[in-house]
């Protein structure tokens, strides 16, 4: 008769613990790193041009502008839109008048990106799709949102009060108000310290009849903005 002691049984080790590495399909498939998908989706992402509009027409995709989209599932806030401008902005540059407020607001998108270049920084060379244009701007005018410096809220409806026609700025700084929470009496002072600025008489009038016209509707009462 042995004497020998019977050799004691084993559990079998979890997949993917062996000194082979993971053998399990399933277990292959979790090794396997995949990048993180890109918050931006560009046409480039998902095969190419005719794919991204197919994406965009059924609503897998929400595009941002042109040809920048994101899921469904991502909030279009402030950083993202001016994420999709980061192409268009070089270091140093500020997006500023209509393309902030639609930053910052959501209002409609210009075609043409306004890109301002402060005094000392080079002016951008030509791109379509941007325009350039010089301006001096405090540091408190400057907010950094999604990688890309833009105007703040209250620059950029100064700006617009200035340099745009009061038709098209009237119903973005409306918006700006209503959204945003625009300080008119904020924009104002600002105007102010700056008398000699070109459209500053204009402006003055734009903020006014805005002023007014908040303060004569009724709390609650004053209508959204009517925009393109």
């Amino acid at each position: 008769m042995s004497t020998g002691t019977a050799p004691r049984a084993h559990a079998p080790a979890p997949p993917g613990t062996g000194p082979a590495g993971p053998h399990h399909p399933a277990d292959l498939a979790m090794a396997v790193r995949v990048p993180p998908a890109p918050e931006l989706v560009r046409p480039a992402h998902v095969g190419g041009a005719v794919a991204f509009a197919d994406l965009v027409r059924s609503g897998a995709l929400v595009r941002v502008r042109g040809d920048v989209a994101v899921r469904p599932t991502t909030p279009l806030t402030p950083a993202v839109r001016a994420a999709s401008l980061a192409h268009l902005v070089p270091e140093r540059t500020v997006v500023g008048g209509l393309s902030a407020a639609w930053v910052h607001g959501g209002t409609p998108a210009p075609s043409t990106v306004e890109v301002i270049h402060p005094l000392g920084v080079h002016r951008p060379p030509p791109l379509p799709g941007r325009a350039p244009r010089q301006s001096a701007l405090l540091r408190t005018e400057v907010a950094l949102l999604g990688g890309v410096l833009v105007t703040t809220v209250e620059r950029t409806a100064l700006d617009l009060a200035c340099l745009h026609d009061p038709r098209a700025s009237g119903p973005v700084l409306v918006a700006l108000v209503a959204r945003c929470g625009l300080d008119l009496d904020a924009v104002r002072d600002a105007l102010d310290l700056r008398s000699r600025r070109t459209g500053a008489p204009r402006a003055r009038r734009v903020l006014d009849a805005l002023a007014g016209r908040l303060r004569a509707a009724p709390a609650g009462g004053e209508p959204g903005p009517r925009l393109p």
